[in-house]
């Protein structure tokens, strides 16, 4: 078994190792930290590889590397195998294995880190690392293997990952308390608001306000609804921010229902490669716990 693939010289894991470096960087130069000598060994690995596989990995694009598809498949296949390896070596010595998590930062920390620790109690003593990032990025790390886990919306999932509804991700107007009543009821356009710049939802606010003819009074324009919503804690402004946001806001905000903004509902939901539960089996135990957020 394997006797064709090993009896040719060429292939190693580290050769695969410094290989997956570089497509990680996006160029030999930053995966070999600047290094000539290290510079000088990847490109010859690659060409070792390249013989080896009989097929381009990468080429030339001006003055930079692109890696072809064939290289992205190899990197995603060695990624995954080389895991699965350090899984198991870790497991031998009694130590525990490293889960990578990602999601949006206010999923993070309106979703995730509240029940981390109810999430570890389930998975037993591992190690779990977050990583604040879009989904696109969320899901080009699902992809390739950098990553084991995403919370993301339905519609950014794409083929071979897997998706497991958590829960619809509703939003309301979130106040402070001090604001009068006859203030809400003079329209959004009236109030003093916090909205990102960029991002889906952002758009999605401001296309479905310009269709509505309503102006929205943007005063506060932030990378991020958690800075939003500190704002809206700081009682400068309010927000169209995620229901679950409210048990970390605290009694000195307030939620308002608006009928119009259920069309920013989103399917919220664990993501993950379809090969990882086979090459991690403990990834079954982490699934399970994080589908019992809500």
């Amino acid at each position: 078994m394997f006797e064709k693939l090993l009896s040719e010289r060429g292939l190693s894991l580290d050769r695969l190792k410094n290989f997956c470096d570089v497509v990680s960087e996006g160029s030999i130069a930053r995966a070999a930290g600047g290094e000539l000598t290290r510079q000088s060994l990847y490109s010859r690995q690659i060409g070792q590889l390249e013989e080896f596989f009989g097929v381009e990995l990468t080429r030339r694009k001006g003055k930079g590397l692109e890696i072809t598809n064939a290289g992205h498949r190899l990197a995603e296949a060695a990624r995954a195998q080389m895991q699965a390896l350090e899984d198991f070596k870790h497991e031998c010595a009694g130590e525990p294995v490293d889960f990578r998590i990602a999601a949006g930062n206010s999923i993070l920390e309106w979703l995730l880190i509240p029940q981390l620790a109810q999430i570890r109690s389930a998975i037993g003593d591992q190690r779990i690392h977050l990583f604040d990032m879009r989904s696109r990025d969320v899901i080009s790390g699902l992809t390739d293997h950098t990553l084991d886990f995403g919370v993301v919306r339905k519609s950014a999932v794409v083929t071979p990952l897997k998706f497991r509804p958590l829960a619809e991700l509703g939003y309301a107007l979130f106040y402070p308390e001090q604001w009068k009543a006859s203030d809400l009821k003079n329209g959004l356009d009236k109030l003093p608001l916090a909205l990102p710049e960029g991002g889906e939802f952002a758009d999605a606010v401001r296309s479905f306000s310009a269709k509505r003819g309503l102006k929205l009074n943007i005063i506060y324009h932030c990378t991020s609804l958690t800075q939003a919503a500190q704002l809206v804690r700081m009682g400068v402004s309010g927000a169209i921010l995620p229901k679950i946001a409210a048990p970390s806001l605290g009694k000195s905000v307030k939620m308002m229902e608006i009928p119009w903004f259920a069309t920013f509902r989103r399917q919220l939901g664990i993501v993950w490669h379809q090969r990882l539960v086979a090459l991690r089996p403990k990834t079954e135990l982490l699934l399970e716990a994080l589908s019992t957020m809500k």
